[in-house]
């Protein structure tokens, strides 16, 4: 697998990385918040940080599913 640092690394760091990911949208929304934007874009900051952690967590399972029965051991 040496020759996909990429799909490596996912592999290997997936849950953190899904983690990161999908608290970016939530930063957001309390940036927003701190620059005076109304209360509720605190609410869609933490329905979409949920949306986004799921999809990424589904992206890491599929892409270890693929290394895990295409790639070379």
């Amino acid at each position: 697998m040496d020759q996909y640092p990429t799909i490596k690394f996912i592999v290997e760091r997936g849950n953190v990385l899904a983690a990161v990911i999908g608290l970016l949208p939530l930063a957001g929304a309390a940036t927003l918040f701190g620059f005076g934007v109304h209360w509720l874009i605190l609410a869609a900051g933490v329905v979409a940080a949920a949306v986004v952690y799921l999809l990424m967590r589904s992206y890491v399972e599929l892409v270890r599913v693929i290394a895990d029965m295409l790639l070379p051991k």
